[in-house]
């Protein structure tokens, strides 16, 4: 895992995401997978002492399967601002990253992963 100055950024192997939700590039899946997944993801904002703050949240219906749910805002190139972590259960689960401050000068994302 690297590090720099807006957080981490995750290297390509250590992604197992099968699939997720980005605001910049809509809904997408890596592999196919064994049963019907159903994933949602959204950004949503907030007002925290008068300045505008994001985050992301994710849905994932898998039925019958232990699987994980994964929220982050990030940044360019991956650069990870907040994260839910992985969240794992079986059937459905929901992730929801902590809030993040908006900043004029950096661009930011809401995304969703899945996978098991």
């Amino acid at each position: 895992m690297m590090m720099n100055n807006f957080g981490i950024v995750a290297s390509a192997a250590e992604t197992k995401d099968l699939g997720g939700w980005s605001e910049d590039e809509g809904y997408y899946t890596n592999v196919l997978t064994r049963a019907t997944v159903k994933h949602t993801g959204q950004r949503e904002s907030k007002s925290i002492d008068g300045n505008t703050n994001y985050r992301a949240h994710g849905w994932t219906t898998w039925s019958g399967v232990y699987h994980y749910t994964t929220a982050r805002m990030e940044g360019s190139n991956s650069v990870v601002f907040t994260t839910s972590g992985r969240q794992w259960g079986s059937n459905g689960t929901e992730a929801i990253s902590p809030w993040w401050k908006w900043k004029p000068d950096v661009s930011n994302y809401a995304r969703t992963y899945y996978g098991h």
